[in-house]
């Protein structure tokens, strides 16, 4: 762990106690000095007080960074995280695909696997295996997750694990490979789109607007908009918007993938 990373965690567990020891005065004096109000409005206040410590503790405990590098789930399907380095060892949690997790220490190789220490949580440990996971930054980790998206079959993985790759390595010379596929998984994804929408809404003789508005609040583009992937409504179909494509020219104008002809 860097030394940076145990400035954090130390200002941090500090932060915690002090918020901690401010909330246990401040409950003790609501109760010195409510003590002789009637029963009920003294439990109303008791509960508000008890409730607002909660809310104000686990916000702090949830920012708090988590320890080790930082890496990010890519295979949900090898994301087990274990009790031991052993894939018989009983299951701690699975974490799903984009999860952030504190890599300890280096892999460990065990029954021709290789595990990584992981924190899921500031208190729960456990071993992932090496391939589950990426180190955020780490161009080889990079190379990894690019051949990763190379095999996905649909769009949608695509686009998930580009967007991760696009953000965690974007000091990397992969990052403007990953836009690009960014770009070109949603073009794709926006051609199947198109024709559950048209399943899904009738539109034949509607007005453009009308069509435009239906189209566009399609429940199928809900899950790119969170990955802040748009499409535009254009000659009766779906069209990506080509952010990616932007984002790569905007970012990386020096590179090989930002030379190409992009109609974006």
């Amino acid at each position: 762990m860097s030394g940076l990373e145990v400035l954090v965690l130390k200002v941090s567990e500090k932060l915690l106690k002090s918020l901690a020891f401010n909330y246990l005065s401040t409950f003790y004096f609501i109760l010195s000095t409510h003590s002789s109000t009637p029963e009920r409005r003294f439990k109303r206040k008791m509960n508000k007080a008890v409730m607002a410590g909660v809310i104000l503790c686990s916000a702090v405990v949830c920012a708090a960074p988590l320890p080790g590098r930082r890496g990010v789930v890519i295979d949900e399907r090898l994301s087990a995280v274990r009790a031991a380095p052993d894939m018989k060892s009983r299951l701690v949690q699975r974490p799903g695909r984009g999860r952030i997790v504190g890599i300890l220490g280096l892999p460990v190789a065990r029954g021709g696997a290789r595990f990584y220490r992981v924190a899921i949580s500031r208190n729960r440990r456990g071993w992932i295996l090496a391939d589950a996971v990426v180190r955020s930054g780490s161009a080889a980790d990079g190379e990894r997750l690019l051949r990763l998206i190379e095999e996905k079959p649909d769009e949608y993985s695509r686009v998930v694990l580009a967007r991760l790759c696009a953000d965690e390595f974007s000091r990397t010379p992969v990052a403007p490979k990953c836009l690009i596929r960014l770009g070109e998984a949603a073009e794709r994804a926006a051609d199947r789109l198109s024709r559950d929408a048209a399943r899904r809404y009738p539109v034949d003789g509607l007005p453009e607007d009308e069509r435009r508005k239906l189209v566009l609040n399609f429940t199928g583009l809900d899950r790119y908009n969170r990955l802040r992937i748009n499409f535009d409504y254009e000659g009766g179909k779906l069209v990506y918007d080509g952010a990616a494509y932007r984002e790569l020219k905007r970012r990386y104008p020096g590179s090989a993938e930002a030379s190409r002809p992009l109609t974006f």
